[in-house]
């Protein structure tokens, strides 16, 4: 069976202007093209669209065989009854429904559907602004395709800054617990470019080439975080008096009964840095917990009150050729 998937606000609006600036009540008819993957609205006795016919988005399905297919009409409304097949459309896309579907058997059927389950959005999608988070990451801020999944969970992109925040924290779990999967996210720049990599973990039976999976930016500059690593969903957003989120999770976290560890690049002990001054302010002590490793901290002080920084870890690694690098060239 093939499955044609149709935006379906830009559907209803075919329904619509079908319907509108008609001398007289006309009956809105669907005709659907099989053979094109495209639809359109017009009135029963119109032998052709009146205006531009709405493509399929996506196709399921193997093509159909070779015709040409006559075109199939359905009307829209149903006198007498609660409105028809118009009604139920309308209805769908108030409840969050993106797209018809249409599937090509005889007699063809028309349902609704959330989401399309793909890796890969059309490259005109609409991403809208979210706060992301998955498993115990998070959450980030991002956007999210709207009207797709992947495996039942959202699709998310991030800017570059963000996904290095998620490669700090997921190295840090990783770093925390021996038994996690090590994937990590390298960010990589070369003169005025960059590159993202996903480092997966030592895997028995995968070659090392498998390990290395390159990201791609969209043409926008977002990175899209798809697959079973990254089951994202939808999180509230953070309260930005919350320490704890506003800016990213916290930097420090109990290691043990009595030690200190930072969460951005698993350093404990002698490395974890506490210092204590005199108010700048004239009353008061400021405090500084600090890394000594990535160089993260959190201080308090009487003057600004609390701020946390968080660094990029691990570091961007500028492969640029140095003067220094140059001269010790052969």
């Amino acid at each position: 069976m093939r499955k044609l998937w149709f935006d379906l606000r830009a559907t209803l609006r075919q329904a619509e202007d079908t319907i509108t600036g008609q001398t007289e009540p006309l009956e809105p008819w669907l005709v659907l093209d099989v053979d094109t993957a495209r639809l359109w609205c017009t009135p029963f006795d119109a032998p052709r669209p009146r205006s531009t016919p709405v493509a399929a988005t996506h196709t399921d399905g193997p093509p159909p065989a070779a015709g040409p297919w006559p075109l199939r009409r359905q009307p829209l409304t149903t006198p007498d009854t609660d409105g028809g097949i118009l009604q139920r459309l309308r209805a769908a896309a108030r409840q969050g429904h993106r797209w018809l579907v249409v599937e090509t058997s005889a007699p063809t059927r028309l349902t609704t559907a959330v989401a399309y389950d793909t890796d890969t959005p059309a490259h005109h999608a609409v991403w809208t602004p979210a706060w992301l988070t998955t498993g115990d990451l998070g959450p980030y801020p991002g956007q999210t395709a709207h009207g797709y999944q992947h495996h039942g969970h959202l699709i998310a992109r991030f800017q570059a800054e963000t996904v290095q925040r998620i490669a700090a924290d997921t190295n840090a779990r990783t770093l925390r617990r021996g038994w996690w999967d090590g994937d990590l996210l390298v960010q990589r720049g070369h003169g005025s470019g960059m590159e993202m990599f996903v480092v997966g973990a030592p895997t028995a039976g995968l070659a090392p080439d498998s390990l290395v999976v390159p990201i791609s930016a969209d043409s926008d500059g977002w990175y899209r975080l798809v697959g079973d690593r990254w089951p994202w969903r939808q999180a509230t957003p953070p309260d930005p008096d919350d320490r704890c989120h506003g800016s990213g999770p916290e930097v420090f976290a109990p290691d043990g009964p009595d030690g200190i560890r930072c969460t951005v690049c698993a350093a404990t002990g002698y490395d974890i840095a506490y210092q204590e001054l005199p108010s700048m302010a004239g009353h008061g002590t400021d405090t500084t917990m600090s890394c000594r490793i990535c160089g993260s901290s959190d201080s308090l002080t009487e003057e600004i009150g609390w701020n946390s920084r968080r660094v990029i870890w691990p570091p961007l690694l500028d492969l640029t050729p140095t003067a220094d690098s140059k001269a010790a060239r052969p």
